[in-house]
């Protein structure tokens, strides 16, 4: 009893080590950059990444977040992750439900077409004259709309609707609950693993997307926070090549006092501390799936 009780402690000792090596690996790099953004300048020039630099500064952060263009890319990008992963989330999950329903009669037709959009694509031009005839151009659901339906999501959310126990919706049919009563108050409940994982990765992807606000915003007076970052990096190129062609004039300001360094890492601080926070959120979702005792034998 002794050895093995000494040989558990051991195991868990062992295990503790590993796993706490692995988390400090893993959070290195993000310490690491929230630590550059702050760091001053000439100092990150002189001594390079260090964790815990001589000497700090919010330089960065006050070009990055200067006049009120970040702050509505913020609200912008805010709007449509939570609005476009809501309708996104409720529009696959209804289809993804059709598929899985035995008894629809187009559902293998239905399925090919969506897998046929996964191998085939229009192209740019295409894509690009349709979303302008439905009226996606310089309006808000041109950041939303592309992106509803993605078929990788809706084929992963009808496997795990055919995975869970036939004998429930069984049930509920001979009680007469209709598909609406059967999606909403039995399957969507059973799967809240999967609609937390696809709702996270479907925010993720809502959160970067910066290509619909550069292909379809042209004229709009908001924009997305990455086509802000984009135009911010954009413009301290323009900004650095410009002192540069100046060759040290009287106008021209030195380089150093742009914290072109600080500002990269200040950008991705920025862009995916909304992400870490939600994270938390849905992680409890991963560890296990609802099922486990729905069904009583």
């Amino acid at each position: 009893m002794r050895r093995s009780k000494l040989g558990e402690r051991l195991f868990a000792g062992a295990n503790y080590t590993v796993v706490t090596l692995f988390t400090v690996f893993c959070l290195l790099p993000f310490y690491l950059l929230v630590i550059s953004s702050l760091t001053d300048q000439k100092v990150l020039q002189l001594d390079g990444y260090s964790l815990w630099p001589r000497k700090f500064s919010l330089e960065a952060y006050k070009w990055v977040l200067r006049g009120k263009p970040v702050l509505v890319g913020y609200q912008v990008s805010t709007f449509v992750t939570v609005v476009g992963t809501f309708l996104s989330v409720v529009l696959m999950c209804g289809v993804a439900y059709a598929l899985s329903v035995k008894k629809f009669k187009f559902r293998n037709q239905l399925s090919f077409y969506i897998y046929f959009t996964m191998v085939f694509s229009g192209g740019l031009i295409p894509w690009f004259i349709t979303c302008r005839n439905l009226g996606l151009y310089d309006n808000i659901w041109a950041l939303i709309v592309p992106m509803l339906m993605n078929p990788w999501w809706i084929f992963i959310l009808r496997n795990y609707f055919n995975g869970l126990p036939g004998e429930i919706m069984e049930s509920a049919v001979i009680d007469g609950a209709s598909d609406w009563t059967i999606l909403t108050r039995i399957v969507l409940p059973l799967s809240m693993p999967v609609l937390a994982t696809t709702a996270l990765f479907v925010a993720v992807g809502y959160w970067n997307d910066w290509w619909h606000g550069v292909i379809l915003l042209d004229f709009a007076d908001f924009r997305p926070l990455q086509v802000i970052i984009l135009r911010i990096i954009n413009s301290i190129r323009a900004i650095r090549q410009a002192m540069a062609m100046e060759g040290g004039g009287a106008l021209a300001i030195s380089s150093a006092q742009i914290p072109a360094k600080s500002i990269r890492m200040a950008i991705v601080v920025v862009t995916i501390g909304p992400i870490i926070l939600l994270y938390p959120f849905v992680q409890r979702y991963f560890i296990k799936g609802l099922t486990v005792g729905s069904v009583k034998g």
